[in-house]
């Protein structure tokens, strides 16, 4: 029995794991989304959520153990670092965004389709967008359903006219119905 053994092995050793967990989550910072499989989702729920936590404590010591959770901030060339980048967003970007949420910071979406090759079932692990970021989605569908009224009213005009003209032209023309060879009597009796 495995009473007290928590989190998931997911086929593989434990610096491997440790190593595509933390991978996994400097995705969905740097991505903010991502699709892979439910199990890795439900184990990465912790880490990504983890990283915002300490995050928005906003101190030294916090800020240290992201970097100990994300992997090491040296390289050995000069430029972008990925790590620090990732470190950088989830503490300007995605803890102000959390600040009043106490938790729940991910959401999973299963999808209907599986990954070719192996058929394993997909899913979409995303940070749940803030209310700034709600609002403009909504100011854009509201947008676009104007203009796709719009463009409705405009090409509806044109066609009613046509309507108009193909009654117009019927009216004035006799149109002969065409009778069924069925429904005639037969001339044999």
């Amino acid at each position: 029995m495995r009473h007290l053994h928590s989190g998931r092995k997911l086929g593989r050793s434990p610096d491997h794991r440790r190593a595509t967990l933390r991978a996994l989550t400097l995705a969905i910072i740097e991505n903010e989304a991502i699709q892979t499989i439910p199990s890795r989702a439900k184990e990465l729920r912790w880490y990504a959520e983890r990283a915002v936590t300490l995050a928005k404590r906003g101190d030294v010591a916090s800020v240290r153990l992201l970097v100990k959770m994300l992997g090491s901030t040296e390289t050995k060339t000069p430029g972008q670092n990925r790590v620090r980048s990732a470190i950088e967003k989830v503490c300007k970007e995605l803890a102000p965004r959390f600040k009043d949420r106490p938790g729940g910071y991910t959401q999973i979406f299963r999808l209907s389709t599986r990954r070719a090759g192996d058929n394993a079932e997909q899913c979409i692990m995303r940070y749940i967008p803030g209310p700034e970021d709600a609002e403009k989605t909504t100011t854009k569908d509201k947008v676009e359903k104007k203009n796709t009224k719009e463009v409705k009213k405009k090409s509806a005009a044109p066609m009613e006219d046509k309507l108009v003209a193909k009654t117009a032209k019927k009216d004035k023309v006799a149109v002969k119905p065409v009778e069924d060879k069925k429904s005639k009597p037969s001339k044999k009796d």
